[in-house]
């Protein structure tokens, strides 16, 4: 992997942490992950997430616009419908959805790896 790679995936994961595990992902939003909607806020904070990466993008690889368009879509409905999804599962096994379960924390797991999936993937394309 390139310095500029290693770089660029450093900064996604960065904004990935701001925006899921800060005042960034605010009360409404985390409420409707929980259960399942309105989608507004999740839609929201999709575009936080979005914006992070664009941001990332730039600042690191100064990609062509349309690249950074591609990276930025990828981002924005890859994290929209991975967590309505979660939320969507999360109501039909309630497990999923309480921190004192082990399933929750398999579920949470599984959900962050996938998101860092698609960062790295994002990352490998735009450098």
């Amino acid at each position: 992997m390139s310095g500029e790679a290693l770089a660029l995936l450093s900064c996604l994961l960065i904004g990935h942490f701001l925006g899921d595990f800060t005042p960034l992902a605010t009360a409404r939003m985390q409420e409707a992950k929980a259960s399942g909607g309105p989608q507004l806020p999740i839609i929201a904070h999709a575009g936080v997430h979005a914006a992070f990466t664009g941001i990332a993008v730039l600042l690191v690889a100064r990609p062509t616009l349309d690249l950074l368009a591609i990276a930025v879509a990828i981002q924005f409905a890859s994290h929209w419908a991975l967590d309505a999804f979660r939320a969507r599962v999360g109501l039909q096994a309630p497990a999923l959805s309480d921190p004192s379960n082990n399933a929750f924390w398999t579920a949470l797991g599984l959900d962050q790896l996938v998101h860092a999936l698609v960062l790295l993937g994002i990352a490998s394309l735009v450098v």
